[in-house]
């Protein structure tokens, strides 16, 4: 079987997502109070401060950044295969999706309205890959594309409960957000013992943006809920400073170039592509500054701790 197919075949692993869902209910069950206990607390009065901590999967747009890691790949490859080469295993994955860890500290000035503060970590990475060879030859090269993305954010909020009953409990919160993006690309072609050419970009910038969110509180006792949300958010991120490496080796020669400056997105070719200009680019290039368009969802489960 191709390596793809049983990568495709472990993500989609029959009976897992059953497994996940019937441990999730079985943990909940086991930490909600009982009818007995429950009717005996009393509605928890504590000094209003809500510690709310979460995971998520993360999804967004990855605007240039996206566009320009994929044209990279969709480029190699068309020229890998004008070349005669055939393709043995061919793997490309969207630069769209990670995980996200973080967490909110929130003051209620009334049982049903907070205001407060929190911070998230977004990580990201997705390595598409070619397997080639020449006709006939056995022997398989390898190419690789990989970009990276971590993004730090800190947000201020507002936030709103609304109880439905002593059980289930409706949040919302939103308010602006800052982010600090970290940007990698790493893309790597080797092709027998005598050819490698390879291309390194890095690059950080920051904006403003906006979050919210919508959700369910899940009460487990007086002061522990479980919480499921979606989160929104809208931020466009441009400004990208960084360097860049372009490395050759070919017939035990080796040629490196550097260069330092604005990453820039680059259109009008066959395929698009990113590149670190220093200055201004040449007039007969499309290019403009690349955003990372940060705007997406984040499916997230977690814990409020009431104090």
């Amino acid at each position: 079987m191709p390596k793809h197919q049983k990568a495709v075949r472990m993500m989609g692993i029959p009976g897992l997502d059953r497994t996940v869902l019937v441990l999730f209910l079985g943990l909940l069950l086991i930490c909600l109070p009982g009818r007995a206990q429950d009717e005996e607390e009393e509605e928890f009065k504590g000094v209003g401060i809500h510690v709310r901590l979460r995971g998520a999967w993360a999804m967004f747009s990855g605007g240039d950044l996206e566009k320009g890691t994929s044209g990279r790949y969709d480029r190699i490859v068309g020229e890998l295969s004008a070349s005669g080469f055939e393709l043995t295993e061919k793997v490309k994955k969207s630069f769209s999706s990670g995980y996200e860890m973080g967490g909110d500290i929130a003051y209620y000035i009334t049982p049903s309205v907070g205001v407060g503060f929190g911070g998230s970590f977004v990580g990201g990475h997705m390595e598409s890959s070619v397997l080639f060879h020449w006709p006939g030859d056995l022997l398989d090269y390898r190419m690789t594309s990989l970009p990276e993305l971590k993004v730090y954010s800190l947000r201020l909020g507002l936030f709103l409960s609304l109880p439905l009953n002593r059980l289930l409990t409706v949040c919302a919160s939103a308010g602006p957000a800052w982010h600090f993006v970290e940007f990698r690309y790493t893309g790597d072609l080797i092709v027998s013992g005598g050819y490698e050419n390879a291309l390194h970009q890095e690059g950080k910038a920051s904006h403003w943006g906006v979050q919210g969110a919508l959700g369910l509180e899940i009460r487990m006792n007086r002061r522990l809920a479980f919480i499921i949300e979606a989160q929104g958010r809208y931020a466009k991120i441009s400004g990208f400073e960084g360097k860049e490496r372009t490395y050759q080796w070919e017939n035990f020669e080796t040629r490196a170039v550097d260069e330092n400056g604005t990453l820039y997105f680059i259109e009008g070719e066959d395929y698009p592509r990113l590149d670190i200009i220093q200055g201004q680019p040449a007039g007969d290039l499309q290019a403009r500054e690349a955003v990372f368009n940060f705007s997406g969802l984040s499916l997230a489960a977690g814990l409020n701790f009431k104090f």
